[in-house]
Parts: C-alpha cells; structure tokens; sequence
C-alpha cells in the first residue's frame, strides 16, 4: 500500500501544482482587466468633473439653454462621480485619498447649485459680478478634484504595472510546470513500455500454456507437433485425439460460467495426468481438448479410454461426456493440418453416432409412453414439433433445438410411474392425488439420466412445471433461474393440453387458449415464449388470402 501512494503522489503533486498555476495565471489575468478598467474609469470621471462645471451655464434660457436638461446632466455627474469614488475604496485606493476627493466633490456642490440658480432666475448677464466670482471659485474647485482623480488614476496604473510583471512571471511559471508535467508523463510512459518490452522478451512473442487449465495451448501444439513429428525414426508412430465435451454448454448455462471454469479446470488437470506418461494434453479453446502421444497400437485403446474418462463428470441432474475422433501421424496423416481436419471429422462422425444412440433410447422411451396411454403419444408427439418451432423462432442453435424438442417428447415420461387412476380419473385430483403428480418430473429426470445419451435433456425434463412467479414444481424456481428450455416446454404443453380432449374435459377452441396464455404470461408463463407461440399459432392458422396479404 505504500508503493502505490508513493507511486501516486508525484503526479498527484505535478497535476495539483500545475492547475494552481493556471488557476493562479487566470485570476492574475482578471486583476490586471480590473485594473485597465479602473483607468478607463478614472479617465470618464475627469470628464464628468468638466461636465460639471458647464452643465449650470446651460440653464440660462437666454442664452438658449435648457433648465430641465442642465439639471439632468448636472444630477448625473454628481452621481456618478460620488458612486465611483466610493467604489474605488474596494480596489485598494489609499482611503485617505478617497476622502479628500469626497470632500473635493461636497465643495464644488453648493457652487454649482449656486450657479444653477442664477442662470434659471433672471439669467446671468444680469447677475452682474457675481458669476465670475463663481466661475472661478467652479474651476478652483474642479482642479482641486481633478488633481484627487489624477493621484487615484496613477496609483491605478502603478498597480496595473505590478499586475502585468506578475501575469508575466505567473504564465512562465505555469508554462515551467506543464513542461515538467509532460516530461514526467513522458518519461513515465517510457519506462513502462520498456518495462512491457523486456517481459515480452523474457516471456516470449506468445504464450504457450492455457490460462485456465495450465495445459498447452494451440501454440504449444504447433511446436511440438512439428518436433514430435520430425524426432520420428523408423516405424514409430504418433497417436493425435480431440476430444470435444458433450452437455458442456447446458452445465454452463445452468450453473453459469464460474462453476463451468471450475469444471474445465479438473477435468483439464485429469487429463494432463492420463497422457504425462506417454505425451502431453492441450486446451484449443471452449470446451475442445486434444492429446499427442507417442504409443503402440496395443496401448491406444487404454489411452484413449483413460482422457475420455478424464473428460466426464456428472452430477445430481446433470452429466458431461465426451465425443473423440483419433489419428496415427504419419501413417494417417503426414502434417498437423492434415490431422486435425481427419480427427475433427472422427470426432464428429462419433459425436453422430452417440445421437443415434439416445435417439434409439428416446423411441424406448416413447414406445412405454404408447404402451401406457395413446393420447399421451400424440401429445408428447405434437408437444415436441411445438417445442422445436419456438426454440428456433427465438434464435437458438441448432443443438439446442434438437434438445428442447427432445424435452417436449420426454417432459411426461415420468407420469408412467403414476397410476392409471390417476392419470384417467375425470374428476379433479385430491390433495394427495396432487401429491402423486407433482413427483413426475422428478421421476422423469431420474429416468433420463439413466440413460448417458439423454443426461443432457435432464434438466429441462425436471424443471418443465415449474412457474415463473415460482409457484410451479418440484423446486418453486422463479423466472430465468428456470432453464430456458424448460419453459418452452411449459408453454407449448398448456397450448397442447387445452387444445386437445382430454378425459375429463373437452378441448377449447385455439384463439381461447391463447388468450389463458396471455393471461398467464408473466405469472405461470414466461411472456416472451407466450408472444413467439402465440405468433407462430397465427400464421400457421390464419388463412390463405389473410397469410398471403401479411407477405
């Protein structure tokens, strides 16, 4: 902690000093605007003083002067001249100073007035001596406080000149302090790109170990492939696998992508152990994995069986396994492109074949369905096409279309463990009755992950009745805590259940049973899932001339 407040304090420090320096400068700036305008002020009150001592000769009307208009001009000089002597006691005028200028004006008043007098009662030229005797006493006077003016506009430009030596030293001081601002920046920004330079060097252009598991990366591969492969004698041959993690991407949704790291990094360091003996596992990315190893055709199988194993984990409701594709270099394959196209194409050929696998354990499955009840046939059948047409309307791959639709077929599996009373009677169920149901999907999700092929729809199968205000079941899951899947499934079933007969009631007809939907999105069902059924349902069930005017 107390390198980084060190590291922090010089460019605090530079940064603080060079804003106070600018703030400095500005304020500098605006004393010396102050000050030009004290000087332009000083310079309009001199002519208000010999506006002053003009103004009351211009009453006399014989001499075409006007009374109003010299009494105006009169009342303003006096004014201004009095406002701004007392407002230079705020801009460091000596008060002294101020005070004889004051008194100046107080004087030349009453002589002004008198003045004032004469000329509006009678005239001037009939007042005798007595208006030259005024007038001088007017220009003794105005000189008096033309002379204050004078003082106060010189000790403004003295100080004017104080302020232009400072703005000058204060600018060249700021200018200082930026460059050295800009010079530590640049030095700073410096060193470390040396400093990122040389851990570059020391490191390497690229990195050649997966950050999350430790194994090699794609990197590390290119390398040792090509000096694996060019150490080669005689008939030795090298076994190249990838592997690729089946169920991965559900596990990640549905425990999100810290719980799908951590899995990554076990089975990733259970693979490094499977091949140490005989070669080295790499991580390519996502959830793919492959091993070089140099083994016997007696030996491969083994290895092969011990990193797919070191791949699979399961869990309560969940299971990961792997599908794998595997070549001999140089026999199969002579170079590293040439290999993991052929393997990539093995791998998926098997990933293929462990479809057809769980797609014959899902017709089992069905077929104990049909053998039970053949309405609950059609409706898984129906349920399933449902389920398919919306995961695909709302943007999901391929794969994960395949498995929603999977879930619709299977979502009721469970309900063969539930007595035929039950499933048939025409009455509403009893309590424990209810009772009985509600253990279905917990049967059903039991009975999939019985079957390897089927672990992945698991999930969706067990959280298929659960409501998005979490009032459903078995776990009471509330909104997107319920897998995505899971809710298609729970919508396209009640747009299925109410649009079919079933045994104690009879079907509604379709605009009814999507406005129950709609009713119930954002309660039992989610609403975005409601509003892509329920468009889907129009255009499937509007008619021609209707579908083609839309187009």
């Amino acid at each position: 902690m107390h390198i980084k407040r060190s590291k922090l304090l010089v460019p605090l420090v530079a940064l603080v000093l060079t804003v106070g320096a600018i703030v400095g400068v500005w304020l500098l700036v605006e004393r010396g605007s102050s000050s030009r305008d004290a000087q332009v002020q000083v310079s309009s009150l001199a002519l208000s003083v010999a506006d002053l001592g003009i103004a009351p000769f211009n009453a006399d009307p014989a001499t075409g002067g006007s009374a109003k208009a010299s009494l105006a001009k009169i009342t303003a000089d006096e004014a201004a001249i009095s406002r701004a002597l007392t407002a230079r006691s705020q801009v460091g005028v000596p008060a002294g100073l101020l005070a004889s200028g004051r008194a100046d004006v107080a004087a030349l008043k009453p002589v002004v007035a008198s003045i004032y007098r004469i000329a509006t009662h009678g005239g001037l030229s009939a007042a005798g001596a007595r208006v030259p005797k005024l007038d001088g006493l007017l220009i003794a006077r105005s000189a008096v406080l033309s002379g204050v003016l004078g003082k106060i506009g010189r000790t403004d430009a003295a100080r004017a000149g104080h302020v232009r030596v400072q703005i000058k030293l204060g600018a060249a001081l700021a200018m200082l302090l930026l460059l050295m601002a800009f010079a530590y920046f640049y030095f700073r920004s410096v060193a470390a790109r040396e400093a990122v330079d040389r851990l570059a060097r020391e490191k390497g252009r690229e990195a050649r170990t997966d950050a999350l598991t430790g194994l090699g990366n794609r990197r590390a591969l290119e390398d040792d492939f090509d000096r694996a492969v060019a150490e080669l004698a005689g008939s030795d041959e090298l076994l190249f696998a990838m592997f690729d993690m089946d169920g991965f991407k559900q596990y990640n949704d549905t425990f999100g992508h810290a719980a799908g790291d951590a899995l990554l990094q076990r089975v990733g360091g259970r693979l490094a152990d499977a091949t140490e003996q005989a070669g080295a596992a790499y991580r390519m990315g996502g959830d793919e994995f492959c091993m070089l190893v140099r083994c016997s055709g007696d030996s491969a199988e083994r290895l092969l069986d011990a990193a797919a194993a070191a791949l699979q984990e399961s869990g309560e409701g969940w299971q990961v396994d792997c599908s794998q594709g595997a070549v001999w270099i140089p026999s199969e394959a002579a170079d590293e492109g040439e290999a993991l196209k052929l393997a990539d194409e093995r791998m998926y050929a098997h990933k293929a074949s462990r479809s057809s696998a769980s797609r014959q354990v899902t017709d089992v499955l069905l077929q104990v369905i049909t053998e039970q009840n053949a309405y609950v046939d059609h409706h898984v059948d129906r349920v399933s096409e449902l389920c398919g047409a919306v995961a695909q309307a709302l943007g999901q791959p391929q794969g994960e279309v395949a498995r929603v639709r999977l879930a619709g077929q299977l979502h009721d599996i469970g309900k063969t463990a539930i007595p035929a009373a039950i499933l048939d009677k025409p009455g509403p169920l009893d309590e424990q009755e209810w009772e009985f149901m509600r253990r279905h999907p917990l049967i059903g999700q039991r009975i999939a992950l019985a079957a390897p092929a089927l672990a992945s729809t698991a999930t969706l199968i067990r959280s298929s009745h659960e409501r998005i205000d979490g009032a459903g079941y078995p776990d009471g899951l509330i909104g997107d805590d319920i897998p995505l899947g899971s809710r298609i499934v729970a919508v396209c079933d009640a747009f299925d259940a109410m649009t079919s007969e079933r045994p104690y009631r009879g079907a509604v007809g379709i605009d009814d049973a999507i406005k129950e939907l709609k009713r119930c999105a954002g309660t039992q069902f989610d609403p975005n899932i409601v509003e892509t059924l329920c468009t889907l349902t129009a255009r499937t069930h509007a008619p021609a001339s209707a579908v083609a005017q839309a187009s």
